[in-house]
């Protein structure tokens, strides 16, 4: 291992100059710390590569050759270091399952080397010239929905899989524009994807990448089956080593995707029964709604059940619906006049499952919010008003003068009306929630 210092040739240079005539007032260089650069091996072997990797930076045709990888059952790769290598005669049985999001527009920005590694391990080392030219690299993405791995109890790798290491378990899709150079605006938002910026802007951007269509994705909702046509480009991915697949080998198999996409479709049943597919009855004294947000609900077909696609409200009364809730996606039960619970999530359940329900009261709530709110202004306020009475209530002979004890008195008054106002905005808050109790059938 060498260390190289970048400052002892500059300083003998300097003291030559000086010899000769004086390096000038105030011109000695600053000194660098210095630089890490083990011989023989690069950045990429010694940071460790991320498991949530963006390919934006990919080319086309490596693009392309992951999406039909992926088409075919669960994609496998070869990771190491900065290199990630699809093996497009490798796979794992199991295919992959569209959970539709809330569109999101997420901009990264890129502005020194070991955001390039993290962000972009697989194309850094060649974008560090165009980093260091540019000064930033960004990302602008379309967000829309996620495709998530699911494996057979029996599943395992099937091919020439002889260099795998890991597996992509979960494919970010949207649309996204990969540009250089950001533009420095004093005022005005940053455009995405396209979107004018106000403002003046003093460097150009370069393209480097585009994927996707920004206006198809406008266009999509909550219960997409697939991303709408043109707003499926891959964004990220997620990667899990071959070694860990045993934690998630009784995963059922996912649903198909109707329409196309990836993942595959088979006769009969989508789902097969495991944790996560239940159905839930609601044991409630007022009638209530089940929400769910990419909770998909299912029927009975034979071997399992079929999937009849995502829905926000899932069930209302005594429900007694099957859904398949695998991934983790949240739960709520309220009503528009009945406050929302706190999200549950059913994930590790299997079968029959009860809700018991105690729904809760908008009126209280809305009390605790208002008691708890004007408590924190007269605390904050009485808080105040005590540190101004001490601060401004003593002269040089130590002695209070009357409006410092008056400022302190009621400073402590107000103090204490918040307080009080808080405590009970916390009581009223909790009497009003709606509680749920989540047990399986007896």
């Amino acid at each position: 291992m060498q260390l190289k210092a970048q400052f002892p040739g500059r300083a003998a240079l300097c003291a030559l100059a000086m010899a000769a005539g004086g390096c000038g007032r105030g011109a000695a260089p600053e000194p660098k710390l210095p630089q890490f650069n083990p011989e023989g091996q690069t950045k990429c072997g010694i940071v460790k590569s991320s498991t949530r990797p963006l390919i934006v930076e990919w080319p086309a045709a490596d693009r392309a050759q992951l999406e039909a990888a992926a088409k075919r059952g669960i994609a496998a790769v070869r990771y190491s270091g900065c290199e990630m290598e699809v093996l497009p005669r490798c796979a794992v049985t199991g295919n992959y399952r569209f959970t539709p999001t809330t569109r999101k527009l997420e901009r990264v920005a890129i502005r020194d080397a070991d955001e390039l590694y993290t962000e972009l391990p697989v194309g850094a080392a060649k974008l560090e010239g165009k980093l260091e030219q540019a000064g930033v690299l960004e990302v602008a993405m379309h967000v829309v929905g996620r495709y998530d791995a699911a494996t057979a109890d029996d599943s395992k790798l099937e091919g020439a899989c002889d260099r795998a290491t890991h597996v992509i378990t979960g494919l970010t899709v949207g649309a996204f524009e990969f540009s250089a150079g950001a533009s420095s605006s004093v005022a005005g938002a940053v455009g995405v994807l396209g979107a004018k910026a106000g403002g003046g802007s003093s460097r150009e951007k370069q393209l480097i990448n585009r994927d996707g269509d920004a206006a198809a994705c406008t266009g999509s909702t909550s219960t997409d089956q697939t991303p709408p046509e043109g707003c499926a480009a891959l964004l990220r991915v997620e990667v899990t080593p071959i070694a860990d697949l045993a934690v998630s080998a009784s995963t059922p198999l996912a649903p198909s995707v109707a329409g196309g996409g990836l993942g595959s479709s088979s006769p009969g049943a989508d789902v097969r029964p495991g944790p996560g597919v239940v159905r839930v009855f609601i044991n409630s004294p007022e009638p209530v709604e089940l929400h769910g947000m990419g909770v998909s609900r299912l029927e009975p077909a034979a071997g399992g059940f079929r999937t009849l696609g995502p829905s926000q409200l899932l069930c209302r009364g005594e429900c007694g619906q099957w859904l398949d809730a695998r991934v983790g996606q949240r739960l709520a039960v309220g009503r528009d006049d009945i406050p929302f619970s706190a999200p549950i999530s059913l994930y590790d359940k299997e079968g029959d499952v009860h809700l018991d329900v105690e729904p809760g009261s908008g009126a209280s709530m809305g009390w605790g919010v208002t008691s708890l709110s004007v408590g924190t202004l007269s605390a904050v306020t009485g808080l105040s008003l005590l540190m101004t009475g001490f601060l401004v209530g003593s002269d040089s002979s130590g002695k209070s003068d009357g409006t410092a004890s008056d400022l302190k008195t009621w400073g402590l008054v107000t103090l204490g009306g918040g307080a009080a106002l808080i405590g009970v905005g916390v009581v009223l808050m909790n009497d009003g929630s709606t509680k749920v109790e989540v047990r399986p059938a007896q």
